[in-house]
């Protein structure tokens, strides 16, 4: 489970921000909140979520690269998908 620290949450810069880091990966990755679950390679579908800040988010990654998949995500919800924090 991973918690959305950005302060605008999953928006449009978030979500190709994780579908950027999931162009390289070749595993299956769902991203859970509040019960829908998606596939987080799809920008649309992780805006959808329309997860705020503090929300958590669970995870799953299914694959033979799933670890480096998974420390690559994890690693970019903390570092806020890149934003600058004010």
């Amino acid at each position: 489970m991973l918690k959305v620290k950005n302060n605008m949450g999953l928006h449009v810069r978030p979500a190709s921000y994780i579908a950027k880091v999931l162009e390289e990966s070749r595993s299956k990755v769902t991203m859970t909140y509040k019960g829908e679950s998606i596939n987080a390679r799809s920008i649309m579908s992780i805006m959808i979520l329309a997860a705020p800040k503090n929300a958590k988010i669970h995870i799953c990654v299914e694959g033979g690269d799933a670890r480096e998949t998974m420390e690559l995500l994890a690693r970019a919800f903390e570092t806020q998908f890149g934003e600058k924090t004010v």
